[in-house]
């Protein structure tokens, strides 16, 4: 006689979460759309738009401005 066998349903592999962006990446996006929409980048006006601290400002905006650039460069051919 033939009976049926059924295996167990396998589990769904869990999403994999976004990977966390540095908070430099994110000031640097900031500073990108800041610039798109013709406003002036201060180190006051990172912290309000951004919502980041002086101190963060302080301690991360030459870099981040650095990152702003070279994402802001366009490469022709």
């Amino acid at each position: 006689m033939i009976t049926q066998q059924y295996r167990p349903a396998a589990t769904a592999a869990p999403v994999p979460a976004a990977p966390a962006r540095s908070i430099v990446e994110r000031m640097a996006d900031t500073m990108r759309e800041m610039r798109a929409a013709g406003q002036i980048v201060t180190a006051d006006s990172l912290a309000v738009y951004g919502d980041y601290t002086s101190a963060e400002v302080a301690r991360h905006a030459m870099e981040a401005s650095n990152l702003a650039r070279a994402r802001e460069v366009r490469q022709v051919a």
